[in-house]
């Protein structure tokens, strides 16, 4: 089933409230491959909307055609709802749609020009590496010339004997009024076009009936969709009031989206509040180009081998915490550790990334699908973890840096650069501070055995205590800072978390001491942390070579990484504050 019991995938059954046509749906997980495609037959034309962006379904619903047109020979429309590649470009491969009386195309005019030039910005083409080869569009929609004429048919013939009655409806006012004009292709029911741009400039909903056929409206707001070529905040906005309209009218009863399942009219005007809510938000996103969308991907494989790395830390201390709560027959305990962190999606998620990761590489897979992979990913990594609870067991520092790391490429993914705070900070008491912090257990055994009577606070003193483990307790620390002030300009935190993955570094190559000094160097100020390497543990490259300088970069300073007769130092300088 499609998602409502009147609708079924892969059928023909009748089309609600229409007389006479009948639909056939296909509906497909939600990609960026291909769209949903929606074939109504009527005794006077064949309507496709959407043959999607693959050859093979393209040919599948070429079959079915063929079939239909062997019992009533009729002409076939092809409506796209927009021209973004995923919609249609699957028909350029197709034989049976090769010349212009096979089928009218039909798009909305700005959608009909680009796709007559061969535009790779609107269609998207370029994001996407393919070659856009020029199209007849017979039948462009919502013509300029026609909104002249409001309320006159014109009557359209074409080549193949095909004629249809286009009749458009006056402009209304208010924020609600969509530009929309009427097609007839016969005595049967006619279509209704309504103009929804916003996701793209000629994206288009159609009405048959009672089912509303929207394009990709419902996504428009998505992370690695907003900002698109051509995409509108305003426009987007005026759009949804308009739908909404419509889907509030009491005419509509299902919803037929590009992606994904078919809808209820009911759940739609939720999910289009929804959208309407997001859109609001993104007001001066990025425009989604190929250089932006090669720098979001390469964020995207960065940020997922740290998430990685943290994940399986706090994985790793929650399991220790629960088999010491089992040991000590705090069974209750033990079993709530394992729910803080859903273990077994993290590992399903991390794997399914690693392996399309590993495919795009093999391949010449275009950037923006890993971007987009990368957001599906962390969007479920953000409900599989209790970052309050996890807090108050294990470090928080894992906790904040996985759910930064997290946060910041949605915002990236969704037109944004991720925040930065740059302000004047003593960075000698900073740094004295994280070492001291990281240096001792949060909760010592002196703070257990004088903690209140009370069950619950000492269950929480014992977790934290067992989870808690410092990562230079058993390291020589020493901050060589002399009694010299080092006032610079940085982000607090995210500096933080640059000392902290870099000690993270020096403690996984098994040193035993690290140094870091600080030293005023007129305009700026050089931190160094260095480590000896033992000569058995060549430290290679932990993180990768963009993460951690790209995450300096962010803190507001720059990062130089050096390996030098068994020594790996990094050497970061900030601007000093005047």
């Amino acid at each position: 089933m499609a998602g409502n019991d009147q609708l079924t995938s892969l059928s023909w059954q009748p089309l609600p409230e229409a007389a006479g046509a009948e639909l056939y749906l296909l509906i497909r997980k939600i990609d960026t491959i291909s769209s949903n495609s929606y074939l109504i037959a009527t005794a006077d034309a064949l309507i496709l909307i959407d043959p999607g962006g693959l050859p093979e379904q393209v040919d599948q619903l070429s079959r079915i055609i063929t079939e239909c047109r062997e019992k009533n020979d009729r002409p076939v429309f092809v409506f796209l709802t927009h021209a973004h590649t995923d919609h249609f470009i699957g028909v350029q491969a197709s034989p049976a749609f090769a010349h212009p009386d096979a089928a009218i195309f039909s798009v909305q005019e700005t959608g009909a020009a680009a796709l007559e030039r061969g535009d790779g910005g609107i269609t998207q083409a370029t994001l996407l590496n393919f070659s856009l080869v020029p199209m007849t569009i017979a039948l462009p929609l919502l013509t300029r010339e026609r909104r002249q004429y409001p309320r006159v048919p014109v009557q359209l013939a074409f080549p193949n004997g095909a004629e249809v009655t286009i009749t458009r409806e006056p402009a209304g006012d208010g924020p609600s009024a969509l530009d929309r004009e009427t097609i007839r292709f016969g005595p049967g029911p006619g279509f209704e076009i309504y103009h929804t741009p916003g996701h793209s400039p000629d994206s288009i909903c159609l009405r048959m009936g009672s089912l509303l056929f929207c394009g990709d409206i419902v996504f428009a707001a998505n992370p690695g969709v907003a900002g698109q070529v051509g995409w509108s905040q305003e426009c987007l906005i005026r759009s949804l009031n308009g739908v909404e309209a419509l889907l509030s009218s009491g005419r509509i009863e299902t919803v037929c989206p590009g992606h994904g399942r078919v809808i209820a009219a009911a759940d739609a005007l939720r999910m289009f509040a929804g959208v309407r809510k997001e859109a609001l938000a993104l007001s001066n996103i990025a425009e989604l180009n190929p250089d932006r969308v090669a720098q979001t991907a390469a964020f995207a494989e960065d940020s997922m081998e740290q998430i990685n790395e943290l994940f399986t830390i706090m994985a790793g201390r929650l399991y220790y915490v629960s088999w010491v709560m089992d040991e000590l027959g705090e069974s209750d305990l033990a079993e709530k550790m394992t729910t803080l962190i859903r273990g077994d999606t993290v590992d399903e998620l991390m794997e399914a990334f690693r392996d399309f990761s590993l495919e795009h590489h093999r391949g010449e897979n275009n950037s923006i699908n890993l971007a987009l992979k990368a957001g599906q990913v962390i969007g479920k990594l953000q409900r599989s973890f209790d970052r309050d609870e996890l807090s108050r067991i294990i470090d928080p520092s894992f906790v904040q840096r996985a759910g930064r790391l997290l946060s910041d490429y949605i915002t990236m993914l969704r037109g944004f650069t991720p925040p930065t705070e740059i302000t004047v900070q003593d960075i000698r008491t900073l740094t004295d501070a994280m070492v001291s912090g990281l240096s001792i257990p949060s909760c010592s055994d002196d703070d257990l055995l004088s903690s209140p009577d009370d069950d619950d606070v000492f269950a929480s003193l014992l977790l934290a205590r067992i989870g808690a483990r410092p990562l230079l307790e058993d390291i020589e620390v020493s901050v060589n800072a002399g009694d010299a002030q080092f006032s610079g300009l940085i982000d607090r935190d995210v500096f933080g978390d640059l000392l902290m993955y870099i000690l993270e570094d020096l403690v996984g190559t098994m040193t035993n001491r690290i140094e870091i000094d600080l030293k005023n160097a007129g305009l700026e100020i050089l931190i160094t942390v260095s480590g000896a390497v033992p000569a058995s543990n060549t430290p290679g490259q932990r993180k990768t070579k963009r993460f951690l300088p790209g995450l300096c970069k962010r803190a507001g300073g720059r990062l130089v990484q050096r390996e030098d007769g068994g020594m790996l130092r990094f050497e970061i300088a900030v601007e000093a504050a005047s």
